[in-house]
């Protein structure tokens, strides 16, 4: 019998997501690529972590200790994985960068494939199902990053292998999921159209205009040999581990130059004057000119920002993201520790020594769950 917990939802906490290497499998012409990114265990962990609820007493704590497995001191910063006593776990976050298409949203659907071998001789059994879902974007990132995670028992089997095939990208459900703003519930960054079933009809009705495919393979048996592997984000598990380093965010050569003013924005661009079409005049071409909010649009460049216009049409607040290599005021840049922003910009003027923001004047700091800088928010003093 399967035990998975599959999936927690995302809660609205935006996290920094780190590289890895990647290639697009399927694209659009014209399109960039839909560059997939491993998220570190504590940023994951951090957004899929209901409030109030202690990390050990949560239902992924509890079945990653059953393998012997610490997720409060994971043995590798982005993966964790490990088969004990017939039972096969394994936990990894996957998101988004600079992936930039027509929609503030996309759509993952899952052709999933398990297989259970009886007997070591024989035909094994197979189950086919199929899964739907849609993530709400920001800046070319999920608002939120995507786990992946799976509990299985081996039981009576003598081996089990549990093979996912994944599609990734903007695109729609005709009458279901469409238009260029996010068609579900507004407070909810994430929406499951099916979850795993035998009825493939509403897979087959996803039409993307811009996607890219992987694939995942969990493998387990009787002997203790076992296998997580995904080419296409450099696991191999137990052979190989995806290098830490990787993880490091690629910057934008066009960033590094580029001066943050709190409460106005840049040295051209002005909060609460600057129209679109002024920023396009110094920023050049968007990336993307999405809706956002309530008759408002966040239009994306070069150089790791994100301009976000009010319903007039007017720049109301400038983020970064994490290809963004330049510097805020005072000198702060993204990858900075608590400790280093404190000593650059003095005490916050709101904002706990562990809270998730720290707010200067108009100047908002953000941190990812590992303690350094992943965004800024210039807005309005």
């Amino acid at each position: 019998m399967l035990i998975s917990l599959q999936r927690l939802l995302p809660w609205m906490l935006l996290a920094l997501w780190m590289p890895l290497s990647a290639t697009a499998q399927t694209q659009s012409p014209g399109t960039a690529a839909l560059n997939l990114r491993l998220v570190p265990l504590r940023v994951g962990l951090s957004d899929n972590q209901p409030k109030n609820t202690p990390l050990e007493q949560t239902p992924i704590a509890k079945e990653a200790a059953k393998v012997g497995l610490d997720l409060a001191a994971p043995p590798h910063p982005l993966v964790a994985a490990a088969c004990r006593d017939g039972r096969m776990f394994y936990l990894f976050y996957k998101g988004t960068e600079e992936a930039f298409g027509e929609r503030a949203w996309m759509l993952q659907r899952i052709r999933k494939t398990e297989r259970t071998w009886l007997s070591a001789d024989g035909p094994p059994e197979e189950k086919v199902t199929y899964l739907v879902e849609a993530f709400k974007t920001i800046g070319g990132t999920l608002k939120g990053s995507d786990q992946h995670f799976g509990s299985f028992a081996l039981r009576d089997a003598q081996r089990r292998e549990v093979i996912k095939e994944y599609e990734i990208g903007f695109g729609e459900i005709e009458g279901l999921a469409t238009g260029a703003a996010w068609p579900f519930d507004l407070k909810r960054p994430f929406h499951m159209l099916q979850d795993y079933a035998p009825d493939a009809a509403l897979y087959d009705q996803v039409k993307f205009t811009q996607a890219r495919n992987w694939r995942l393979s969990v493998s387990f048996a009787r002997d203790g040999a076992w296998s997580v592997v995904s080419p296409e984000l450099g696991l191999n598990l137990p052979k190989s581990l995806p290098e830490p380093e990787h993880s490091s965010p690629k910057i934008d050569p066009a960033s590094r130059s580029i001066v943050l003013l709190p409460g106005q924005g840049l040295a051209t661009l002005t909060l609460g004057q600057t129209t679109v079409e002024d920023a396009l005049k110094v920023l050049g071409k968007a990336l993307e000119d999405v809706p956002a909010g309530t008759g408002g649009r966040n239009v994306s460049f070069a150089g790791g920002l994100t301009c976000n216009f009010d319903g007039q049409g007017k720049l109301n607040t400038l983020f970064t993201r994490s290809s963004f290599g330049g510097q805020a005021g005072k000198g702060l840049r993204h990858g900075q520790t608590r400790d280093e922003v404190r000593k650059l910009a003095g005490a916050p003027l709101s904002g706990a020594d562990q809270d998730a923001t720290w707010t200067y004047h108009g100047l908002l700091v953000k941190f990812d769950a590992t303690d350094v800088v992943a965004r800024f928010v210039v807005m309005r003093n």
